[in-house]
Parts: C-alpha cells; structure tokens; sequence
C-alpha cells in the first residue's frame, strides 16, 4: 500500500470519529448556554416577586449553573450577603437594605447576562422591569397572611397557657 491508500484509510476511519466528537462539542455546549438561560429567565420573570417560588429556585440554581464563572459568582456572593442582612426596626432602615437588595440583584443579573453574550446595562435594568402592580400587591399580600398565620398561631398558644 502506497501512502495515499494509508491517508484514505486514515481520513475514513478518523473523519466520522472526529465528526462525532465535534458535534458532541457543540451539543454540550448548547445544552449547558441552554440550562444557563433558563436560570435567567426565571430570574428576570421573578425578580419583582419575593415570594414566587420560581425566584429561590433560580438563586439556588445559580452556583450549580454558573460555578466556573468569577463574575457571577462575585455578583452571587454580594447578593446572598445583601439579603443575608438582618432588617433594622426603622422605616429608613428597611428603605435603606431592601435598595442595597436591588442594586445586588440587579449587578447579579447583569452578570449573568454578560456570561450569556447579552450586553443589557445596570441602568436599563433597575428600570426595564415590569410587573403589574396586581400581581405585587397579591404577593405582598400572601406574605403578610403567612406573618399573620404566625401571630395567629402565638396569640392562641398563649390564651391556651393562661387558661
């Protein structure tokens, strides 16, 4: 056999192996940007809704998701910190943490997008939001029900143990 019947043989047996592993490249990579953007819609379709379920959900997802990437991770850590703070009795006070709430979250997003490709600035963020204000006033509803179900709950035991 002459070298060009060595490099056909070669070309057939390495092309399709290679085909493979260049299509599973692509496909991996697909699927992990895939699994990433739904972390971020989550997000953006929860950001204005504490209570909803879907939002702890994507915080949660974001180490899982975005774990080789220092940015976000920085942006997560901030963000953790921020809502980590306990709240101060003053109304100014609250004013004053659930603001450094919003820029946190608001940077977190933003670095999540960035990693994505998505180039949305800070500023258009903090006010591009929308949710209707139904939906707000609902959610803050039902979390001041599950505080008064709390109180509820405190006041009885405590009738019981004066009985």
């Amino acid at each position: 056999m002459e070298l060009n019947d060595w490099l056909t043989l070669l070309a057939i047996v390495l092309g399709p192996i290679i085909a493979v592993v260049i299509t599973l490249a692509f496909q991996k990579h697909r699927e992990d940007r895939e699994r990433k953007l739904v972390v971020v819609r989550m997000l953006m379709a929860t950001r204005h809704l504490p209570g909803d379920p879907n939002y702890s959900t994507a915080i949660n997802l974001i180490p899982v998701e975005f774990h080789g990437k220092p940015a976000v991770m920085e942006a997560f850590k901030e963000y953790k910190r921020a809502t980590g703070q306990d709240r101060p009795l003053l109304p100014d006070g609250n004013h004053r943490v659930n603001q450094e709430v919003a820029t946190a979250q608001t940077k977190l997003i933003s670095a999540l997008l960035q990693t994505l490709g998505m180039s949305v600035s800070e500023a258009d963020l903090a006010v591009q939001a929308y949710a209707a204000d139904g939906m707000v006033q609902r959610d803050l509803l039902f979390l001041r029900s599950l505080d008064a179900q709390i109180r509820t709950a405190d006041a009885l035991e405590k009738s019981l143990k004066e009985e």
